[in-house]
């Protein structure tokens, strides 16, 4: 088997080369050189754990005279309750050190599928402590049923005794740190529904602990200096493919052997634009003259002068013809 030439083996790899560093670039170009971090400076977080008494008919059976229910003590039956006593520890956190100023005040709602009424409204008040508890007015069913009954006369429809009752505290909370300023508002709800359920009548208090969790962040743009290496790496590389493609290639065609032209394409090659080649010899007249002219060149005259082709057929012999109507010029080659 013949081994190709050094010179193609040359240009063969170069061209490998030039593909694979192009490759790079374009690999080296899809990470950018800037990155960009998010970093958390502060985490501030406000808490409500809400607390309840629930007071009890002493004659009660249900809980063999128990007076009072805490949460996860059992269900509490509206009909044995007197009163609900409900206390709200509010807490605010930072990650660094912090001066709070804290303001807030409580709503208290009652709702139905058609009525919602404001029952009452504490004034706001200001504290700079980060924990506070706070008292809640007493939950009390036989002075808020009278509220529904009139709402509902007023309004001509029928009153209903289950409902609920919306404690919504907010909580505006301005605090410096040592990072940046902070603004949050909170308003933990809790719920407290009257309900006929397969127990009885129930009153839950739903949603006791309650918290709220933000952040300060900053976005911090790093520059990626093993990127732009690699970026700089790949156009060295590609550099040094290209020049050895260029080069390799100038060198392949010079050193490629050259086709070497047969005797009659030397003598052709001065008349090359008034030959034409056919496969076989012209057909010619059956009364026609022939005239054997002795030279190619002046054949060549002949043509330019007639203004028509010359016919190359190589075989059987090679030869050159005009035709001119009854008039066939013709020169045969001596191929020795």
């Amino acid at each position: 088997m013949k081994k190709p030439p050094k010179t193609t083996i040359l240009l063969t790899l170069f061209t490998i080369l030039t593909i694979i560093a192009l490759l790079t670039v374009y690999i080296a170009h899809q990470t950018p050189t800037e990155e960009t971090t998010t970093q958390t400076i502060c985490t501030y977080k406000s808490t409500a754990d809400y607390d309840y008494t629930a007071t009890l008919d002493p004659n009660n059976i249900i809980y063999n005279g128990k007076t009072t229910l805490k949460p996860g003590e059992g269900p509490i039956y509206t009909k044995i309750t007197r009163q609900i006593n409900i206390t709200l520890t509010y807490t605010f956190y930072t990650t660094i050190p912090s001066e709070a100023t804290i303001t807030y005040t409580t709503t208290q709602t009652l709702k139905t599928s058609t009525i919602q009424y404001q029952i009452n409204q504490t004034p706001p008040q200001t504290t700079n402590e980060k924990q506070i508890q706070i008292q809640l007015a007493q939950i009390n069913k036989t002075e808020t049923d009278p509220i529904i009954a009139r709402i509902s006369s007023e309004m001509g429809i029928t009153s209903t005794q289950y409902y609920t009752i919306e404690i919504t505290t907010t909580f505006t909370i301005n605090a410096n740190t040592t990072a940046t300023p902070i603004q949050q508002t909170f308003t933990p709800t809790l719920t407290i529904t009257f309900q006929r359920t397969d127990q009885g009548e129930i009153t839950t208090i739903t949603d006791l602990h309650q918290t709220k969790t933000e952040a300060i962040t900053q976005d911090q743009t790093i520059t990626r200096q093993d990127i732009i290496n690699q970026r700089y790496a790949s156009y060295s590389l590609t550099t040094i493919a290209i020049a050895g493609l260029i080069f390799s290639t100038y060198y392949h065609t010079k050193t490629k052997p050259k086709t070497k032209e047969t005797p009659i394409e030397k003598l052709l090659a001065p008349y090359k634009d008034l030959i034409i080649e056919a496969t076989e010899p012209p057909k010619t007249p059956q009364q026609t003259t022939t005239i054997n002219v002795q030279t190619i060149k002046e054949l060549a005259k002949t043509a330019e002068i007639l203004a028509k082709p010359i016919i190359l057929t190589k075989k059987p012999k090679p030869t050159l013809t005009i035709i001119d109507q009854n008039t066939t010029y013709q020169h045969t080659i001596e191929t020795q």
